[in-house]
């Protein structure tokens, strides 16, 4: 159960841990001077953040019958995701800059260069519980564990692995930085570039692929229910 659970899961983990605009934040927070307490503080609001989404989708009852099986109602909910996401990338889509525009900095990033501690915290639980494409994943995520897990126990040690997977995207480049910060610093700033030059294109591949998996996977569940 459990390594099917982690299995059903994650594409959603991936996908949360290449999100485009968390990584560009961790990477603008590591070229600051409170990089030291500041992004581990981001990392740790990120994974409390999937942990209270995963636990907020637990709390949901009529995912799994009896024998651990996905029910109509989680099929439901995948579908319902998936529409989601799939809004998600028209409206990314349409917001992206015309040929030759200079690309605009989302404005959570432009605020992240002073950041202290406490807000860089909160800046990581907000880009993974709030953030719609990232709390879209999440609770895929989450409902994925939850349809085919009983039991506590279980579902959190899932639960803590699809955050362990998901927090990748942020977490090694925190790492990297604590292990060679002074060989990191140029490679932060091409990364910080590229990723805010090509968030937009990075963010609609992500979202449409994932609507996809979600929405296939809720299509086969009702299907076989």
């Amino acid at each position: 159960m459990l390594l099917e659970a982690v299995v059903n899961s994650l594409p959603m983990a991936v996908g949360v841990a290449l999100s485009p605009l968390p990584v560009a934040a961790i990477v603008i927070i590591l070229m600051t001077a409170r990089a030291g307490t500041s992004a581990p503080a981001f990392l740790l609001g990120w994974v409390a953040g999937i942990l209270v989404i995963g636990s907020v989708v637990f709390l949901v009852p009529g995912l799994l019958t009896a024998r651990g099986e996905p029910t109509q109602v989680s099929g439901i909910i995948r579908i319902a995701l998936g529409l989601v996401l799939l809004l998600l990338a028209l409206r990314q889509w349409r917001s992206r800059p015309a040929p030759g525009m200079p690309v605009k900095v989302p404005g959570i990033l432009a605020r992240l260069e002073t950041i202290g501690a406490i807000n860089a915290s909160i800046t990581g639980f907000m880009l993974a519980a709030v953030h719609p494409k990232n709390m879209v994943l999440n609770v895929a995520g989450a409902v994925a564990i939850d349809a085919v897990v009983q039991g506590l126990a279980t579902q959190y040690t899932a639960l803590t692995i699809f955050a362990l997977i998901a927090s990748l995207g942020v977490g090694v480049p925190v790492g990297a930085f604590f292990i060679a910060r002074r060989k990191t610093a140029a490679m932060l700033g091409h990364w910080k570039d590229w990723l805010i030059r090509n968030n937009v294109n990075v963010l609609v591949i992500l979202l449409l692929v994932f609507s996809v998996l979600i929405t296939a996977r809720g299509i086969r569940i009702l299907a076989a229910v």
